[in-house]
């Protein structure tokens, strides 16, 4: 059974009970280990607890297939059901899960968690088309399942968030589940007992080196600033900023742009236009977004849009060269800005 990204979060905290066996993978790695933890506390109640939980390798079942089955069919000495915890490399263990898979009255579940696993690996294809394995895949965060931890980690708090500070983690949080985690923590923790967290309590708290940087990247790629872009792109590698972050970055910027553009083409002043977006336009970055707006016209606003989303779609391609699509994508759109 494969789980759509719409259910794996709900699937990952009460998995079905008829699962014998969970495979988690994919490229983020801090929500692999928040699912891989959700879908073992969903099972036992302390996962330091070794006679409820147990911890193999890949390679250890490699070298030993009956060690997994042997750990599936345990019994925990202090009652009720177990989790056996498999971190997995590139290793085959198809065989030793098929034979998990269709063991009769196991009640243990086998989670594991792996890297980004192609449709054609032995382990994915034996568990997705089997009806007691499911996998969850994880990758990046975008605005729609940044959206959602918001009001998730808000309800959680009982705190609301003003919908301009809503906007603004979304747009300076990173792609990494675990760290925009810590970064929303960090803000209900500063509010302490408001009822409400303000745009100004956003931007006090949330760390946005990394996002100031990726601004500086997608605002050269705006003006036409090749010799910017690229120390950006530089640094971006330096900081591990991931191309995908980069091109869902300057998708949002040149949404923007196109937003106050079309309001300018309806008889706004280019400061009203800007003003009036959310999440605000940051102070420092007013008077180049006001320049970029002189410099592309709607239809090649439009068509920016049109190629970073196609780049978008060829970096979720398995095997695709990520770094080179984005960095072409961008490259390309500063070329448009520069002959401008």
């Amino acid at each position: 059974m494969k789980i759509t990204a719409r259910n794996a979060d709900a699937f990952s905290k009460n998995p079905i009970a008829e699962m014998r066996v969970v495979l988690v993978h994919g490229r983020d790695a801090g929500l692999i280990h928040e699912r891989v933890r959700n879908l073992a506390l969903s099972i036992v109640s302390n996962l330091q607890d070794p006679f409820q939980v147990s911890e193999l390798t890949g390679s250890a079942i490699r070298s030993d297939p009956a060690c997994l089955a042997d750990e599936a069919a345990a019994q925990s000495l202090t009652g009720g059901r177990r989790v056996v915890l498999v971190r997995l490399g590139a290793e085959d263990i198809s065989a030793a899960l098929k034979q998990v898979l269709e063991m009769a009255n196991v009640e243990t579940l086998v989670v594991l968690e792996a890297a980004d696993l192609a449709p054609t690996s032995p382990v994915r294809k034996l568990i997705e088309n089997h009806e007691h394995g499911a996998s969850l895949a994880c990758y990046e965060d975008d605005r729609a399942t940044l959206a959602s931890l918001v009001a998730e980690m808000s309800r959680v708090a009982g705190i609301t968030f003003s919908r301009d500070a809503s906007n603004y983690i979304i747009e300076h949080l990173g792609s990494d589940r675990l760290v925009s985690r810590r970064e929303i923590e960090k803000l209900i923790i500063y509010a302490g007992a408001k009822s409400e967290v303000s745009l100004e309590d956003a931007i006090a708290v949330i760390d946005d080196n990394g996002a100031l940087s990726i601004e500086e990247i997608i605002y050269a790629v705006g003006t036409g600033d090749g010799q910017a872009l690229e120390t950006g792109l530089h640094r971006a590698t330096a900081e591990g900023i991931s191309p995908i972050m980069l091109v869902r970055a300057a998708q949002r910027h040149f949404q923007r742009l196109h937003l106050a553009a079309a309001a300018c083409g309806q008889g706004k002043k280019p400061h009203e236009a800007i003003k009036s977006l959310r999440p605000p336009v940051l102070f420092m970055f007013v008077e180049r977004f006001q320049r970029q707006l002189n410099i592309w016209t709607e239809p090649q606003l439009a068509t920016a849009l049109q190629l970073l989303t196609e780049a978008e779609g060829q970096c979720k391609s398995t095997g695709a060269p990520i770094q080179a699509i984005g960095e072409r994508a961008l490259m390309r759109l500063a070329q448009i800005g520069r002959a401008r």
